[in-house]
């Protein structure tokens, strides 16, 4: 099982620092109530008959939202326990009831096929919406995706960073352990992710785009990480490579070269399968829709459009030294 610091920090990643963007017009905002009555928050601009969903809005949708809706309908939401929507009893969190929810979400904005796009950890869980669902998915996006096996992760861990200063970050978490910031976890959570937020990134002035997670209670370290441990809990030891030979839903997987998840994870993810091409993209780290933004939304539109970018590559499978 993965550790659960190796979980946070690059499953998915809970960094926020503080950033704002001009507001988008004509986007709106709601919720959607799913089957045990949690809240899902989700933002959206855009129409025609083509819709791109994504989770992590908080993360997402400032980037993203402007220039993915022009020529179709975007959609954004937050998972629950996250951002905006509503934080449900630990014991119905999981893999199984996130994915649940993402069925309910699109039942109940009445669509009945979609396109996806996960970054990070949801990369991993759009894929596992995509086998039980191959029906409502037309094409899948996995933006720094964990690997598709625990044991590759496993294997692979993570790969240092000398941008964490790690004496600071240990004096920050003493002074939270002897309570000062009992009073202000949004103060420490801030404090906590802009020692820690440089580390992912090929240019670490970078961060500072990252936007402000803390400004949500779901995001707080205090339950973000009890959050991540049930979630992690659920996933056991999956491997979801086998599966994807029955997967013929059209899949782009786009890495940072200088991710700290090492590439050959998300060679995994395309090694093999007819329908999948990779895209590594330098300098960029696990947010490349920050660092390399251009090229991240004109490969997505290429993609979403039909064809495959000049620059998305077969992998064989023969290529990867990993089990």
């Amino acid at each position: 099982m993965l550790h659960s610091c190796v979980y946070v920090s690059i499953f998915f990643l809970a960094a926020c620092t503080h950033f704002e963007m001009d507001a988008i017009p004509d986007k709106k905002e709601g919720f959607v109530t799913v089957d045990d009555g949690i809240r899902l928050y989700y933002v959206e601009k855009g129409s025609g008959p083509d819709v791109l969903i994504a989770p992590l809005a908080l993360y997402l949708e400032p980037h993203l939202l402007e220039d993915l809706s022009k020529t179709r309908r975007m959609i954004f939401y937050d998972p629950r326990n996250r951002g905006r929507s509503d934080a449900a009893d630990l014991s119905n969190v999981s893999l199984d009831r996130q994915i649940q929810d993402l069925e309910d979400l699109r039942v109940e904005l009445g669509l009945e096929q979609m396109a996806l796009l996960g970054w990070s950890g949801l990369g991993m869980e759009m894929a596992v919406y995509a086998l039980r669902y191959p029906d409502r998915v037309t094409r899948l996006i996995q933006m720094s995706p964990v690997p598709p096996a625990a044991s590759i992760m496993q294997a692979l861990g993570e790969t240092h960073s000398d941008q964490t200063d790690a004496a600071a970050l240990a004096a920050l978490k003493a002074r939270a352990a002897a309570g000062e910031f009992d009073g202000a976890p949004d103060e420490y959570c801030r404090l906590y992710n802009i020692l820690t937020g440089p580390a992912y990134f090929a240019n670490p002035e970078l961060a500072a785009l990252i936007p402000d997670g803390c400004l949500y209670e779901n995001e707080w370290p205090k339950n973000l990480w009890p959050f991540f441990n049930a979630y992690l809990a659920s996933l056991g030891d999956y491997d979801w490579r086998e599966d994807l030979n029955n997967l013929a839903t059209p899949r782009l997987i786009i890495h940072g070269e200088e991710d700290r998840i090492p590439l050959a994870g998300a060679k995994a993810w395309a090694a093999g399968y007819k329908q999948a091409r990779l895209i590594v993209l330098s300098p960029a780290g696990h947010f490349p829709y920050i660092e390399q933004k251009q090229a991240v939304v004109e490969a997505i539109e290429t993609f979403l459009d039909g064809d495959w970018p000049h620059n998305a590559v077969a992998v064989e499978a023969a290529s990867l030294d990993i089990k």
